[in-house]
């Protein structure tokens, strides 16, 4: 399944702590249990205090459940036509709580990679049926044709290298937001200027260069939400890193429901 990010040839296990390739490129194992593909040094924004609200949120609460029942539903329609067990990437799997969601009770191998090594860390010290890897979509870590899935949940693309990585017949899953997502959070945050969604006709121009659209799902609802939730909400995003103290405080005071507005793409190699 594997091939060395730096020079691409074939990974082998040299230790319990340490996976090397054949020109002797060393990644190492985690105690948490993931393994470090990085090779460039990556300092973001995404902290440990995102990926634990998001973790809150995703684990807690059903505010996602609709979108994880829809995205196990298309995979078991994949899946019935293989004999073979279904291999799954979450490309930008953060905490890994979706993945873990979308693939617990199936038999498919689940494998999640995400630039954010606190996000992995956490995903890997909780969920141990699955495969966690830090690194790069632009260097990642696959050998050719080997996904039968690749899941793009609300995080940047790189469609040259998904090509790459997934088998001919594969499928890439992704979700984009619509302009009604996290409406209310936005419009508590953001009372002064209009803040932007991505543009939803560039996402899909870009998707289908790269792809053969075979489904486009809308999703729409709005949940009541707990105090206990809304503190969380806010620290998911990194919609709070552009809002001043008073709009979070009106956040905190005043937030009772939430809209998830999303598209999912289904798609097929070109």
């Amino acid at each position: 399944m594997l091939k060395c990010p730096i020079c691409h040839r074939t990974m082998t296990m040299i230790s319990p702590d340490n996976i090397q390739c054949s020109s002797r490129h060393t990644f190492d194992l985690a105690r948490q249990g993931y393994i470090n593909f990085m090779t460039r040094f990556f300092k973001g924004n995404y902290d440990k205090r995102l990926f634990t609200a998001k973790r809150n949120i995703l684990a807690q609460s059903a505010i996602y459940t609709p979108l994880t029942e829809i995205i196990r539903n298309r995979i078991e329609g994949y899946s019935n036509s293989s004999s073979q067990p279904v291999h799954i990437l979450d490309a930008g799997a953060g905490e890994g709580t979706l993945l873990q969601q979308i693939t617990q009770h199936t038999p498919a191998v689940g494998w999640g990679i995400d630039i954010a090594k606190e996000g992995i860390a956490m995903a890997s010290s909780t969920y141990n049926q699955q495969i966690w890897f830090v690194g790069d979509l632009a260097y990642s870590p696959f050998a050719e044709g080997q996904l039968d899935v690749i899941l793009n949940i609300l995080s940047p693309s790189n469609y040259e290298e998904f090509r790459r990585i997934m088998k001919p017949d594969g499928w890439i899953i992704k979700v984009i937001p619509r302009e009604r997502y996290l409406t209310e959070l936005r419009e508590l945050l953001f009372r002064d200027r209009h803040h932007h969604t991505d543009n939803r006709e560039h996402v899909l121009r870009r998707f289908g260069m790269h792809h053969h659209l075979i489904d486009l799902i809308p999703l729409t609802y709005t949940l009541p939400i707990t105090e206990v939730v809304v503190n969380s909400i806010i620290h998911m995003t990194p919609l709070a890193w552009h809002g001043t103290e008073s709009a979070i405080a009106s956040v905190q005071a005043s937030l009772s429901q939430i809209t998830i507005d999303l598209e999912i793409l289904v798609g097929k190699r070109r």
